[in-house]
């Protein structure tokens, strides 16, 4: 029972209803349920499978960066180690030298978190649970390797499947995103199929609820979405370098958001690189960018930053919020620059409304004993890099 939302979910046995043609027992039983007048919906337990189009590694370039305007971004933030963003997938390469800023996480299946033994490692062959990780939150500027869009962003795995495949159940990747948020990050998402399932949204509301965000994979088989919109489900289509509509990506009036997701160039397991295309690659960067607004003013509600990723994104299509760019692709600059604008007076850090010498003496102090109040940049360390943030915003005032 989910009393934020006055929600209670009832499972019954995998394989209940009866035998004969596939699928009839679930929706068989499906329509059971409902007919009692006791649920707000029924629905049968199908696997979902992850959302990508893997494609030859070897193209070593990140193009999406450029669309995105990550590097302008970067000179915002790279990222805050408190603020995380999970991913609900296959698992992850533990060891892999990108992606070693990682909190411990759960796994769904076994219902066991990390820390009680979890088996978190990527199960499947694809290694899509490592790519999908590595393209919201790859370490950067560590001389190997590719680059997530918060390249100090904590990540938080939760495994949503013991198979090689990689496939699972709707009612894990429903519960694995409540844990996620439950222990600690602002965001999850999910590279599955199956975003038009009610369970969807109603763990999308659960998620709002609490003060965090969820986001969903429109799905990689070019399909109107046209009869749902998840109030509370960021759905992510994919787009090319030219900033067209990714030909598999599906559309309709569920789309909110898109971004790159055409060989996008990341982890895989082993330690290794490659390409893989799919709405799977779009939705972690969007994951990464409402993790970047977040570090930049942690304060900020979960509706804000909803806000400030819509608002900043470019409109590439249709004037306004159409059904296949929804509010556009988004764009981690203007992002984060509309982030750093809700802190006010930012260089005011005794915080006595004004920015004067004092400010500058109080900073200096913090600064010379790497206290973490002189992380201005917030990327987790005291260095030039936050001096010089601090004397663009000393000069600015209030």
């Amino acid at each position: 029972y989910y009393a934020s939302v006055d929600e209670y979910i009832v499972r019954v046995p995998r394989g209940a209803g009866r035998e004969g043609v596939r699928g009839s027992g679930e929706n068989d039983m499906a329509a059971a349920l409902m007919a009692t007048g006791d649920y707000l919906y029924a629905q049968p337990n199908w696997v979902c499978y992850p959302l990508q189009t893997p494609n030859d590694p070897g193209f070593a370039a990140q193009w999406h960066h450029t669309n995105m305007q990550s590097t302008l971004g970067w000179d915002i933030s790279t990222g805050s180690p408190p603020i995380v963003v999970a991913i609900t997938d296959s698992g992850v390469d533990l060891t892999h030298p990108d992606l070693q800023n990682r909190v411990p996480g759960y796994n769904a299946v076994d219902d066991l978190a990390e820390v009680d033994g979890g088996q978190i490692g990527d199960v499947a062959s694809s290694g899509h649970g490592t790519h999908v990780s590595g393209c919201a939150a790859a370490k950067g500027n560590n001389g190997a390797g590719v680059v997530g869009l918060g390249w100090n962003l904590s990540f938080m795995m939760c495994r949503v499947s013991n198979k090689t495949s990689g496939g699972a159940y709707l009612d894990d990747l429903a519960q694995g995103a409540r844990w996620t948020i439950e222990n600690g990050a602002r965001s999850v998402s999910a590279s599955y199929t199956g975003v038009s399932g009610p369970s969807v949204g109603t763990t999308g509301d659960y998620i709002d609820s609490i003060g965090g965000i969820y986001l969903y994979a429109a799905g990689n088989s070019n399909s109107d979405l046209w009869n749902f919109d998840h109030a509370n489900v960021i759905v992510v289509g994919a787009t090319t370098q030219a900033d067209t509509k990714a030909s598999f990506s599906s559309y309709g009036l569920a789309i909110d958001v898109v971004a790159p997701g055409v060989d996008i160039y990341s982890t895989l397991k082993n330690g290794t690189y490659g390409l893989m295309s799919g709405t799977s690659m779009a939705t972690p960067l969007v994951n990464g960018v409402i993790g970047m607004i977040w570090s930049v003013n942690p304060a900020l509600t979960n509706h804000e930053v909803r806000d400030i990723l819509f608002n900043s994104c470019d409109d590439i299509g249709d004037p306004g919020d159409d059904d296949i760019f929804g509010h556009g692709r988004v764009n981690l600059a203007r992002a984060l620059a509309a982030a750093e604008a809700t802190l006010g007076c930012g260089a005011d850090v005794n915080h006595d409304g004004f920015v004067n010498g004092d400010d500058y003496d109080v900073f200096a102090e913090l600064f010379d004993v790497a206290d973490p109040g002189a992380d201005f940049n917030h990327d987790g360390f005291v260095n030039g890099n936050d001096y010089d943030e601090f004397a663009d915003h000393f000069d600015i005032g209030c």
